[in-house]
C-alpha cells in the first residue's frame, strides 16, 4: 500500500495547508471530508505558521544583510588598533615614547612584536589597552601619537562595540526565530498527519484508486514503492472492472 508523505519543507507545509484550505472554497464549506471544527484549526495553523516564518525570514535577512558591514567595521577597527600599535613601537624603537610602553597593559612583554588581533575580543581588549595607555602616559607629560591619533582609534573601537552588540541582537533574534519555528514545523506536520487522517476516514468510496484521487485534491500526497507500481496497476484496473459491471 502506498504510504503518506508528509511535508518536510516549509513550502510543502503551506502547500499542504493551502491544498486542503482551497478545497474548503471551492466547495464553499459545503460537503466536506473533514468537520467544520477542523476547518477552523486549520485557518489558525496557517496563520499561525505564515506569520511565524515571515518574521523568521525577516529576523534572518537582518541578520545576514548586517554581516557585510559588521566585518567592514570589524577589519577597519583592526587596521587602526594595529596601525597605532605599530606606529607606538616604532617610536619606542627609537626613543621616542618617554617611559617606553609600559603604559600599555602587557605589549612590553612582546618584545617588539604585535599581540594577535584575529577576533573581535582581541581587537576590543589591545583597542582598549591603547586608549587607556595614551591617557596616562600623556598625562605623564608623553606627546601625542598621530596617524592615527588616539582619538580616531578610540572612535573605531566604540564603533566595533557597537557592532558587535547590534550582531549579537540580531543572532538572538534569528535563533529565537529559529526555535520558534522548529516548533512550530512539528506542531503543523502533527495537524496535517490527524487533518489527512480525517480526510481519507471521510471519504466513503468503495474505489481505492478513487479516494486516493479525492484525498490528493485535498493535498494529500501518496508516494509508492517500486515493488508496488506494477501490482497496484493490474489491482486498480480489476477493482474499476468490478465496479464497472456492478
Amino acid at each position: 500500500m502506498p504510504y503518506r508523505r508528509l511535508p518536510t519543507t516549509d513550502k510543502a507545509r503551506i502547500r499542504a495547508l493551502n491544498a486542503a484550505l482551497g478545497k474548503v472554497i471551492k466547495q464553499n464549506g459545503k460537503d466536506l471530508a473533514f468537520s467544520n471544527h477542523t476547518v477552523e484549526e486549520l485557518q489558525n495553523v496557517k496563520n499561525n505558521f505564515e506569520n511565524h516564518l515571515t518574521q523568521y525570514d525577516l529576523d534572518t535577512k537582518l541578520q545576514s544583510d548586517n554581516i557585510k558591514e559588521y566585518k567592514e567595521v570589524f577589519e577597519r577597527t583592526k587596521m587602526y588598533v594595529s596601525h597605532f600599535m605599530q606606529v607606538l613601537l616604532f617610536a619606542s624603537e627609537r626613543g621616542e615614547i618617554n617611559g617606553g610602553i609600559k603604559y600599555y597593559d602587557g605589549l612590553d612583554s612582546y618584545e617588539g612584536r604585535l599581540p594577535a588581533l584575529n577576533t573581535e575580543k582581541e581587537i576590543l581588549e589591545w583597542g582598549n589597552k591603547m586608549v587607556k595607555g595614551e591617557q596616562e602616559r600623556m598625562q605623564k607629560g608623553g606627546s601625542a601619537i598621530y596617524n592615527p591619533s588616539i582619538a580616531l582609534v578610540r572612535f573605531k573601537v566604540q564603533e566595533l562595540h557597537d557592532e558587535t552588540v547590534f550582531q549579537q541582537t540580531l543572532k538572538r533574534n534569528t535563533l529565537r526565530s529559529f526555535d520558534k519555528m522548529q516548533t512550530l514545523r512539528k506542531v503543523t506536520n502533527d495537524f496535517v498527519s490527524k487533518l489527512w487522517t480525517e480526510i481519507e476516514e471521510g471519504i466513503e468510496l468503495e474505489s481505492p484508486k478513487l479516494k486516493r484521487q479525492i484525498a490528493q485534491e485535498y493535498g494529500i500526497v501518496y508516494v509508492f514503492r517500486r515493488n508496488e507500481k506494477k501490482a497496484l496497476t493490474a489491482e486498480e484496473l480489476q477493482t474499476d472492472l468490478l465496479f464497472e459491471f456492478a
